[in-house]
Parts: C-alpha cells; structure tokens; sequence
C-alpha cells in the first residue's frame, strides 16, 4: 500500500511540475512536453499495477501454502480420532497413543496459529492471543481427560474414552475457528 501511494505521489509531483512554456515557444514543444508528462504518468501506472499484482499474488500464494497444509493436518486428525469409536478397553494403550499423537498435533496447529498472528497488526494480534489462551486453556483441561482415560476401568472406560473425544472435539472445532477467524482477519 505504501508504494502504491508512493508512486501515485510521484506522478502527482511529475504532473503538477509541468513548467508552463512562454507565450513565444512554439505549439510543438508544448506538445512534446504534454506528451512526455502523459508518458511519464502512464509509466508511473504501470509500475504501481505491476507492484501491486506481484504482492497480491505473493500473500494469495502464501496464504494458499498455509490453508493446504492446515487441511491436510485437519485430515489426519480427523481420521485417527475417527478410530476412537473402535477402541475397546483391551485396546487402552493403543489408544492413549493414537490420543498422545492427535494432541501433539492439535498443539503444533496451536502453535503455527501463534505464530501467523504475531505477523498480524496489533489489533488483530491481541485478540488473537485471547483466542490462543482460551485454546491453550481447553488443551489443558484435554490433558485432564486423557489423564482420566489412562485411568479409566473396564467398567467407565465408555464415558471417559466419550468424555475425551467430546473435549478433542470442542478444542479441534475451536482451532478451525480460530484459523478461519485469523484468515478472516488477515484478509480483510
């Protein structure tokens, strides 16, 4: 935006400091002049558009590398926890496992989310980190839940292993939130 305003402002400048030509110049000079400003402005447009294209497409492309690999790490997620539904209680510990794995994901998706809004403006940047403590808040009571899956019985293993995923479930939907707000946000 500011070289977009920068060469506008020299334009601005080539055109208002047009010397005017004394009375006994002759019509072609003023006319090779006027063109040469015409010229000059056209130049000065066309650099401006070119700069501001090749910014354009270098934050889409970025933007695009960002919400690939958020979705393919979304699908990953989405598949192993999927399974939990196939955990019996002599599949505990394949199961904390899967779990331990899923939650070191969700914390990296925590963290790539920490790290795009510290490029954000200030404002943006500071409602984002609310955002990001309310997510590091629930990942915390996460761990909590897995704590009690790992000592569930045979006879509380359902409602602890429910529990878990239904928490899984609120931080991962509150995650997407975030990213879709962030994305929001840096693009408007």
């Amino acid at each position: 935006m500011s070289l977009i305003l920068a060469a506008l402002a020299i334009a601005t400048c080539i055109v208002g400091c047009k010397q005017s030509n004394p009375a006994d110049e002759d019509s072609t000079a003023s006319d090779t002049n006027s063109l040469s400003v015409t010229q000059q402005l056209q130049n000065a447009k066309e650099v401006v558009t070119n700069a501001w294209q090749k910014t354009k497409d270098a934050t889409s492309n970025a933007w695009s590398n960002v919400n690939q690999g958020t979705t393919n790490a979304w699908a990953d997620i989405k598949d192993s926890m999927q399974a939990t539904k196939d955990y019996t209680y002599d599949k505990k510990d394949a199961f904390m496992a899967s779990a331990s794995a899923d939650l070191d994901a969700l914390d990296q998706k925590i963290k790539e989310l920490s790290d795009k809004a510290a490029t954000a403006n200030d404002s943006v940047k500071a409602d984002a980190q609310t955002k990001i403590q309310g997510l590091r808040d629930k990942r915390a009571a996460l761990d909590k839940k897995l704590d009690g899956v790992k000592n569930a019985t045979e006879a509380d293993w359902n409602d602890t292993k429910t529990a878990f995923q239904n928490s899984y479930d609120d931080v991962k939907n509150s995650l997407k939130q975030a990213w879709q707000w962030l994305h929001d946000k840096l693009n408007s």
